[in-house]
């Protein structure tokens, strides 16, 4: 059990395309199953701390996830930082979505024009993102993060 723990938080190596999908499934499981407990543990009549008993293993299942990604990216040849490249626009949507107050209502106005690209922005290296980790093959040869997982 330490070991498959050890290897699910490792930053370092490669993993193949199928190994992915095969941890992925169960980081996903526990990721909504540790949300769920916090969220019903927030709405109950229980003290509000309660609600961290969900914490520990969303935390794991999330750091896990991005591991997962890193030795994904790794085995496609690339730094695990193209993780934060498919990911950062979501954020600066959600940051331009906040600093306007809500989405306006005006298609004009130059704040939802902005908000609009920021969010095809977001879902269009969501998806090659999505492809590249989830779908593409690995490289056959050995590279500079190790030996071919296959």
């Amino acid at each position: 059990m330490a070991g498959y723990i050890s290897r699910a938080l490792a930053f370092t190596g490669r993993t193949g395309v199928l190994n992915y999908w095969r941890a992925q499934r169960p980081l996903a499981l526990i990721l909504m199953l540790g949300i769920a407990v916090s969220l019903f543990l927030l709405i109950s009549p229980l003290p509000k701390w309660t609600a961290l008993i969900g914490l520990a293993p969303t935390l794991f299942a999330y750091v896990g996830s991005i591991a997962l990604g890193v030795r994904r990216l790794h085995d496609r040849g690339r730094s695990g930082w193209w993780l934060v490249g498919y990911s950062w626009p979501l954020a600066f949507a959600g940051v331009q979505i906040s600093r306007a107050g809500g989405i306006p209502g005006d298609p004009a106005s130059p704040v939802f024009i902005a908000i609009c690209l920021a969010v095809l922005a977001a879902f269009i290296l969501a998806v090659w993102g999505w492809i590249d980790i989830g779908l593409l093959k690995g490289r056959a040869a050995p590279n500079r993060y190790g030996p071919s997982p296959t």
